[in-house]
């Protein structure tokens, strides 16, 4: 066993248990939630709901979330941080960067970059000594890496390899983002089996998939239930990649903000946020029994959620 980096202080990874491995406290652009929390509600009234969600989470079961939102969503660490007292759940912050740079952070050289994510690893975020415990990177546009993508992408691997902390990515499947990511990763030496590629239920590819996991990434099934493709046709690619001998390269998340409760009115009644009623509850209660209903183990159910997150932040 070994620690990493949690948002309360060093987590053996033992002790992780179920673990949601990509998922929101509160998301926005950058210095909203420092700036104008009540357009959320309020900070107070924001932090004792969210806390109150994952106590409910933590109560049927799950014990780890981690929480990807990076800078240019909005993270804002004290409240991730109050959160995760309040709620007793063990919470994982990460650093990196999303799909929407500031002006002067799309400046920034890929040097820069790797020292402002090593530094939210060793020393801490936000001036706290709160430290990250994963990396996360986001390309989602156009089939090749952006400008700013590919930077922020190499910044990523090398702070990886300066720490030896994790990544995890948000990968536009349809356009098979993510073997544009693994090129960047395999050129700058990084080893496949530290990075999660993202999103990768929002395809039912199994070339696009199959590829990536043969390459030696883990996949992350990460949306669930999202609607395009439907939730059913996720469940159906996850039990073939099973049944293809893939379950020791899965885990299973939601990407699901919290904050959605509390949001302006017309995302609160999106598509988007009706068809996950669940909330963070939605894998334990509806994803697990439909891939059981397919022929898949308790064991295997039990190996996503619990085994290969320990095992992907073990190294």
């Amino acid at each position: 066993m070994s620690t990493i980096n949690g948002v309360l202080g060093p987590l053996d990874t033992a002790d992780l248990g179920f673990t949601l491995m990509h998922e929101h406290v509160a998301g926005a652009s950058a210095g909203f939630w420092q700036v104008w929390p009540e357009l959320f509600g309020g900070r107070e009234e924001f932090s004792n709901y969210a806390a109150g969600v994952l106590r409910d989470a933590k109560a049927t079961g799950v014990q780890t979330f981690v929480d990807v939102t990076t800078i240019d969503l909005g993270r804002d660490i004290r409240l991730i941080r109050d959160v995760a007292e309040r709620s007793g759940m063990n919470v994982v912050a990460c650093t990196g960067h999303w799909l929407d740079p500031s002006r002067s952070m799309a400046a920034r050289t890929v040097e820069e970059l790797t020292s402002l994510f090593v530094k939210e690893i060793e020393q801490g975020i936000e001036g706290t000594e709160i430290k990250a415990g994963i990396l996360k990177l986001a390309n989602d546009v156009t089939p090749q890496l952006s400008s700013f993508g590919e930077k922020a992408a190499r910044a990523v691997a090398k702070a990886h390899l300066a720490t030896g902390i994790p990544i995890t990515t948000h990968a536009g499947a349809k356009l098979e983002i993510g073997f544009r990511q693994a090129e960047v990763f395999e050129q700058e030496g990084v080893d496949p089996k530290h990075v999660i590629i993202g999103h990768s239920d929002d395809t039912d590819s199994l070339h696009y998939l199959g590829g990536l996991m043969d390459k030696g990434y883990w996949v992350g099934l990460d949306r669930l239930p999202s609607g395009d493709p439907p939730f059913a046709v996720r469940v159906d690619t996850c039990a073939a990649l099973i049944e293809r001998g893939y379950a020791d390269q899965l885990v299973l998340s939601h990407d699901f903000p919290l904050d959605i409760a509390l949001a302006p009115t017309a995302l609160r009644g999106s598509e988007w946020s009706k068809r996950n009623p669940d909330g963070i509850q939605f894998i334990h209660r509806r994803f697990l029994p439909a891939l059981q209903e397919r022929g898949v183990s308790q064991a295997v159910c039990e190996q996503l959620t619990v085994d290969n997150p320990r095992r992907f932040f073990e190294g």
